[in-house]
């Protein structure tokens, strides 16, 4: 499993199998695809980064980060490979049932993270009398201190040591409150990324200035990010009444009904930056996840989870919800009439740490 919660490529679908294909991916991606000076772009020149295995390639001088052009083809074709792909269980009596194999790129993922926002809506209702939801953006500049491109997967990794000491005073400013939280990855119209984080807090007298040491500790700790984008009239959102809370968070998810490899050229190349670095582009706390995990627990039996001092729900949930002892047998591929089967304990995503390449992409200060 990959970070993101998806499979990697099925081991039997490393190679071009015989299967329809969506628009334009026969003909791959080509540099004149993504906008003027990104597309030779290597996504990271960082030492010691870890990439999958396909947006790396090993070179005279050393294990280099590929061309984002090159690094979204590789994406288009992995998604690709999923479209004629399955996964089969099998029952404690033996018999068999297959279902599409998924990842969180498609369109019906989407549709299950808007199922679990609704959950999350329900559960905070439940548990809150009275809730304010401020929502934090944190950014990065994308050029570099020498006025050219960033290596996206840098930036992207620039923002998140930012959020990573921003998150920790979240804590100290919400000390004593009951708060939880979703964090967003959302990409710009440059193809770069940017984070949001929704927390959700049960208080009534809330306002921006309480979240400005927030603000305050990402700039800091991420030079490329800069304190005027970070203002709190620029940054920092707090609404003391939102109605349709999964509906408010879902437009920053960007749920679409459509194929990701249809979406505009600079959401694909952040969707591919994203998948070469293994980022999970939606979390959530862990009070979160139980909040979650109870609301679909009274849906699918009925009960309160704390009913029968809870173990009906520890019993639920140690089976991941499912409730069986159904495990899985095999993964197949099914370009025609006759399924392709593979061992699924040969997945796994693959990965390798790059080279160094000092002085090609320094980040900048900014003020």
């Amino acid at each position: 499993m990959s970070a993101d919660g998806s499979l990697s490529r099925p081991s039997k679908n490393n190679r071009q199998a015989p299967r329809e294909s969506l628009s334009r991916q026969d003909e791959g991606t080509e540099p004149s695809d993504l906008p003027d000076g990104t597309p030779l772009r290597p996504i990271s020149v960082e030492a010691g980064r870890q990439l999958r295995d396909e947006a790396v390639m090993e070179l005279t001088d050393g294990m280099r980060a590929r061309p984002w052009y090159s690094v979204v083809d590789e994406w288009r074709d992995w998604y690709e490979s999923y479209l004629n792909s399955h996964i089969e269980f099998e029952g404690p009596d033996g018999e068999t049932v297959r279902t599409e194999l998924e990842n969180s790129y498609m369109p019906k993922y989407g549709r299950r993270y808007y199922g679990k926002l609704k959950d999350l809506e329900r559960g905070i209702e439940r548990e809150c009398e009275s809730l304010t939801t401020v929502m934090l953006t944190f950014t990065a500049s994308n050029r570099n201190a020498e006025g050219g491109y960033r290596c996206p997967a840098d930036h992207m990794r620039d923002i998140m040591d930012g959020y990573d000491a921003a998150r920790k005073q979240v804590h100290q400013v919400l000390s004593g409150l009951n708060w939880e939280y979703a964090r967003v990855w959302e990409p710009h119209k440059s193809g770069y990324g940017h984070l949001h984080m929704a927390i959700f807090v049960e208080a009534d007298d809330l306002d921006a200035e309480r979240f400005r040491p927030v603000m305050d500790s990402h700039v800091r700790n991420c030079d490329p990010a800069g304190s005027e984008a970070h203002t709190l009239e620029n940054a920092v959102s707090v609404n003391n009444d939102v109605n349709n809370l999964g509906t408010y968070i879902s437009e920053y998810i960007g749920i679409f009904g459509e194929q990701p490899t249809e979406r505009p050229m600079t959401e694909q190349m952040f969707y591919a930056v994203a998948w070469a670095t293994n980022t999970r582009r939606v979390d959530f706390s862990n009070g979160a996840h139980d909040l979650m995990a109870r609301e679909q627990f009274r849906r699918e039996t009925g009960l309160r989870p704390e009913e029968r001092g809870g173990e009906a729900f520890d019993e639920w949930r140690g089976t991941d919800g499912t409730g069986s002892d159904w495990s899985v047998d095999s993964i197949c591929s099914v370009p025609g009439r006759h399924p392709d089967y593979a061992d699924p304990t040969t997945g796994g995503v693959d990965t390798a740490v790059i080279d160094g390449r000092a002085g090609v992409d320094p980040p900048p200060t900014v003020e």
